[in-house]
């Protein structure tokens, strides 16, 4: 895994020495690429033993492995970006773009260097096999769920969404062991998510997770997580990252089912396309 990927997925849960160097880490990779030991801690304000703790928390053997794989990494970057990705009231329209160009290739990156391609690969072959798919979302996270599941319907799988949680809830006492769920949260700690999942769990139904590469209920609930990058604090501007990278989730499952049987949907794509023209002014 990329080493500033890897910072990032574990900061939630770093100890506030190690988020500090974390910080300075990735705000100046370069500049900690030419430290020694000592240079860091005195730049950082922490001791040269913290450092070295912080390489080996990471997995690490010593600071020496831990800068070797950074400047690894660091060699690949087709770019190196000097603006901050969090907006600022002085930020022109360039900076601004800038800034969600980059935010949208970091999370793109992250998220491919993130996924298992066997976990997808499972998920998509329950999906085909199940009798229904259960989608579940909310705030945010109802976007990518609605949209796999207008997606599904287009193709004529029984797919089933509920807009109020008090009924989705309801039609989970339906929910049978043919069947599977797909639970979007990227916190992974929405009641209105993971309580239909318990119902889900206990009628041993089959549960894929998108959700943040970190600890929380709905991963201990889940058969299949596909993770998305931790990238974001659960109290933000805007669900960005998450949002993109969930999106992403969804077209990779939609696009796995579709796959094999590509002329079979594809006749059905057109004939609802050609419905729907109905609905077009002239």
């Amino acid at each position: 895994m990329n080493v500033k990927l890897k910072i990032r997925e574990r900061y939630q849960n770093l100890s506030k020495t190690n988020r500090k160097i974390a910080d300075h880490i990735l705000s100046d990779t370069d500049g900690f690429l030419k430290m020694t030991a000592l240079d860091a801690a005195e730049s950082y304000q922490t001791s040269s033993a913290s450092i070295i703790r912080f390489a080996k928390t990471l997995g690490y053997k010593g600071l020496d492995e831990f800068k070797i794989a950074l400047a690894k990494d660091l060699s690949k970057e087709e770019k190196i970006y000097d603006v901050d990705t969090i907006i600022s009231k002085t930020d022109d329209i360039e900076t601004l773009c800038q800034k969600v160009e980059m935010l949208v290739d970091n999370t793109n990156h992250d998220l491919f260097e993130l996924l298992d391609k066997d976990v997808l690969s499972k998920a998509i072959d329950c999906l085909k096999n199940s009798e229904n798919i259960y989608l579940l979302g909310i705030g945010a996270s109802m976007l990518p769920a609605y949209d796999m599941y207008h997606k599904l319907k287009r193709i004529n799988f029984k797919a089933h969404y509920e807009f109020d949680a008090h009924m989705a809830v309801e039609f989970f006492y339906y929910v049978t062991e043919k069947d599977c769920v797909v639970a979007f949260s990227y916190s992974g700690l929405s009641r209105e998510v993971t309580y239909p999942c318990e119902i889900a769990k206990e009628k041993g139904a089959n549960i894929i997770a998108v959700t943040r590469n970190a600890p929380s209920k709905l991963s201990d609930l889940a058969n299949m997580i596909l993770h998305v990058p931790d990238k974001e604090h659960l109290t933000r501007i805007g669900a960005i990252s998450s949002r993109f990278s969930s999106m992403e989730i969804v077209d990779l499952l939609y696009l796995g089912i579709t796959q094999k049987d590509d002329k079979m949907f594809e006749d059905k794509l057109i004939n609802t396309s050609l419905l729907v023209r109905e609905l077009k002014e002239d």
